[in-house]
């Protein structure tokens, strides 16, 4: 066989063997460009938390609240909800009701330090009080972080443990790593460590009693 009767015989190279690899190689790329694409859409988080100087919360009125009930003290005024649609669209590029919680949740867990009620008696902040004062203690974070998610359309409801009170929200949209019961998700504000959905662990065993 002399040289070009085994040039006419041999395979081409895009015929052999490399095809198969170049094909494995393509639809590995393109599965590594779809899961962060999905990913992003399905649990979208804030690309940025605002402090409060930079919402430049207006002089609001303080409501004369004296009810020993802590639901009455959630406001969704147009002041309230002013202050949320600022920090969700300061923080969120995409329109996501995942994303506007995560946000006003740790919008309220960057911004406002822990500051015990007098002892003698229960006191509870109105939100307006809260954004003035940036302190108070998990009650007063419970009615602010409540106030800002209802003005927006969210669900939410108080969940009681022994000697604290935390906020869930109801998020079907979110993945259900998230959730604890049903579409409801846990958010601790007053907890620096704790994450979108996380709680202390101190709480993970202890009895709750709930009110929305």
């Amino acid at each position: 066989m002399d040289l070009s009767e085994f040039q006419e015989q041999k395979e081409p190279w895009y015929k052999g063997p490399i095809k198969y690899i170049i094909g494995v190689f393509l639809l590995l790329m393109i599965i590594m460009w779809l899961v962060p694409f999905y990913g992003v859409k399905q649990n979208p988080e804030p690309n940025y938390i605002p402090s409060v100087e930079e919402l430049h919360v207006p002089s609001m009125t303080v409501p004369n609240i004296t009810s020993n009930d802590i639901r009455s003290y959630i406001q969704t005024t147009s002041e309230i909800k002013q202050i949320a649609d600022k920090i969700v669209s300061l923080s969120c590029f995409q329109t996501s009701k995942v994303c506007n919680a995560k946000a006003i949740f740790y919008f309220v867990q960057k911004n406002f330090n822990y500051v015990n009620d007098p002892l003698a008696f229960e006191y509870f902040k109105t939100p307006q009080e809260s954004l003035k004062s940036d302190v108070g203690d998990c009650d007063d974070t419970s009615i602010l972080l409540s106030s800002l998610l209802q003005s927006i359309g969210l669900q939410t409801r108080f969940v009681f443990v022994p000697n604290h009170v935390y906020v869930q929200v109801k998020l079907s949209e979110a993945i259900s790593a998230y959730k604890e019961e049903g579409d409801w998700i846990n958010l601790d504000a007053t907890c620096d460590n704790c994450k979108f959905g996380e709680i202390s662990p101190q709480y993970y065993k202890s009895e709750k009693e709930y009110s929305q």
